[in-house]
């Protein structure tokens, strides 16, 4: 298949969503003129110790500069080509970047300068808070040389290099700050995360990571074992592949695969994904992270892994059930985002010197926002874990019942449900797990029982009245549910290192085939979330053999999904939800 034809195949989905909404020629968006004050100096060279350069944008004040000032640093990496923003006419029509003509937003338009990239800081915005801003080019892309990779331990290590470069410079005082969205905060994990034996650049004094995956394998390649065969096919060649100036031949060399293949060669979790995984637990710096509770699909639980793992003595985590772009440029996360660096940039007494940990967001509905407040811990130290026992009659109940018990769905297309109604108001934030034992039977027509099974599960909200509640999802997704996770049989062998009872992590190491009669249990993770319920509201747990709550972009691999499914409760088959109460 040509080149066209495989990105019409992987963009078509949006596209088509994007030509019913009219976004085409109305971005989601709100574009605004440079100030005056902000000059570009554009393809400055950056030298690497391999002897290429990188190539970076650098937005300075006209008048700082002219009276021979230096400025702290706030910088961004990337793969996606620093050219296309509006002020260079690198952009559909001179608009924004084309992406927001493509991907809905969530909870309202985002707002950014012309000389803004694609999930980059706005030069506008920074500059006149007294920074110099600098954009880059990872290697292999757009004009910056060297080998093309992705989510590499290379990419980290020229970004390393480059912010030790851009520290030296004289219109920079020593200090530099790293900041962005998706990949640009990918790129922060890598930079900062410096493998053992080496060191971190000195100029190197806090990130700012917001919102990305921190182990592709994990977060969305084969998240609960189960491949996703939409985002990677859309994001490699919608946003990546064209930008890339290396040749394919080069890249494969390098890479061994392009993303939306690399899971046919490298099926398990192997060294291939590994070397995707930064060693989070060696980010030392200050850090201001963002994990939120809406990118379930994406970036959410890399997210609070990235939070949970890293040792720095000062990091803070800011929640939200947004759209990530909105919630990135709006003006109270741009003042946050400012006090921080104010703080470690440039040693400013502000309120990070007794913040308390994390940003916690509670939402009701989709708009209905419960409580906002800072917590001294993430997850939140009044955690109380409640266990929910699979019941007759489809419920949830903290009693488990005593009878071995079975509820069966068509494993192609059926799903059953088990509820639970809260008889006062709850606080329901944190990590949400299932345990639940599984066999597969055949179907009518069918003698050979499958040999696998995948479920797809989701946590509803009910109001008093049986009606669902809707919530912001991944990529403008805004009729989702609470959270969701995904489980496969065969891959139901965890990572006891890495696991905990809130939130099981599969080790990805093999295939277990099930053999007929087989019963297994199978844990499966949830995203965290915060939501509250009201008295009478009801939580409900969905267990399907399909997605029924779609994302745009994103397609889970459930084809071995058929004959019949049984979940199996009672007695010894101890199945059950379990879910973060709060205060109580």
């Amino acid at each position: 298949m040509s080149s066209k034809l495989e990105t019409l195949r992987a963009a078509w989905p949006v596209l088509r969503g994007a030509l019913r909404r009219g976004q085409l020629f109305n971005p989601q968006c709100e574009l605004i003129d440079a100030e005056p004050d902000v000059v570009a100096s554009f393809d400055l060279e950056v030298p690497m110790s391999e002897g290429f350069a990188l190539t970076a944008n650098v937005f300075h004040s006209r008048s700082r500069r002219a009276e021979g000032q230096a400025d702290p640093v706030v910088m961004c990496a990337h793969p996606y080509d620093n050219h296309h923003i509006p002020a260079l006419g690198g952009t559909p029509f001179g608009g924004p970047p084309q992406q927001y003509r493509l991907l809905p937003q969530s909870g309202g338009k985002p707002r950014f300068s012309r000389l803004t990239s694609w999930e980059s800081p706005d030069p506008n915005f920074w500059v006149p808070a007294g920074y110099t801003l600098v954009n880059l080019n990872l290697p292999g892309f757009a004009n910056s040389e060297g080998p093309a990779s992705i989510m590499s331990s290379h990419q980290g290590k020229c970004f390393r290099e480059a912010i030790a470069w851009v520290g030296s410079q004289d219109w920079c005082d020593g200090s530099v700050g790293l900041c962005g969205v998706s990949f640009l905060c990918i790129s922060q994990y890598l930079a900062a995360a410096v493998p053992d034996g080496e060191k971190a650049p000195d100029a190197l004094k806090c990130i700012i990571p917001w919102e990305g995956v921190s182990d592709l394998y994990q977060d969305l390649a084969c998240r609960g074992g189960v491949p996703d065969f939409g985002f990677l096919n859309f994001w490699w060649h919608t946003e990546v592949k064209d930008s890339m100036n290396n040749t394919l031949e080069a890249y494969l060399e390098t890479e061994d695969a392009i993303p939306v293949e690399a899971l046919e060669k490298h099926p398990f979790y192997d060294d291939y994904w590994r070397e995707k995984a930064p060693p989070l637990e060696n980010i030392q710096v200050p850090m201001l992270l963002c994990a939120s509770f809406s990118d379930h699909e994406l970036h959410t639980l890399g997210s609070f892994r990235a939070y949970e793992k890293a040792r720095s003595d000062h990091k803070w985590v800011y929640t939200h059930r947004s759209g990530k772009w909105t919630e990135y440029y709006k003006p109270e996360s741009l003042a946050l985002q400012k006090d921080f660096m104010d703080r470690f940039l440039k040693g400013t007494s502000n309120r990070f010197d007794g913040l308390p940990t994390a940003r916690i967001e509670v939402r009701k509905s989709r708009d209905d926002v419960k409580e906002v407040r800072w917590s001294s811990s993430w997850p939140p130290e009044d955690t109380y874990y409640q266990r929910l026992h699979l019941g007759q009659n489809q419920t949830l109940s903290p009693t488990p019942p005593q009878d071995a018990q079975e509820a069966i769905y068509d494993g192609d297309s059926g799903e059953v449900w088990f509820d639970y109604r809260f008889s006062r108001d709850t606080e329901v934030t944190g990590y949400i797990a299932l345990k639940v034992w599984v066999e597969a039977r055949p179907g009518a027509g069918q003698s050979i029982a499958p040999k696998d099974m995948v479920l797809c599960c989701f946590i509803d909200k009910l109001d008093s009245r049986g009606r669902s509640v809707r919530f912001y999802g991944s990529v403008g997704q805004d009729q989702d549910m609470v959270t969701r996770g995904y489980g496969r049989a065969s891959r139901r062998e965890l990572n006891e290192q890495e696991s905990r009872p809130f939130n099981p992590v599969p080790a990805g190491s093999q295939d277990q085939e099930l053999k007929p009669g087989d019963t297994v249990p199978l844990e499966v993770a949830f995203c965290p979330s915060s939501t509250f319920f009201e008295k009478d509201s009801t939580l409900r747990l969905i267990i399907s053999g399909s997605d029924i709550v779609h994302a745009p972009i994103f397609k889970k691999d459930t084809r071995i999904n058929r004959g019949r499914h049984v979940v199996k409760f009672g007695a010894e088959f101890d199945s059950h939800l379990l879910i973060p109460i709060i205060g109580d």
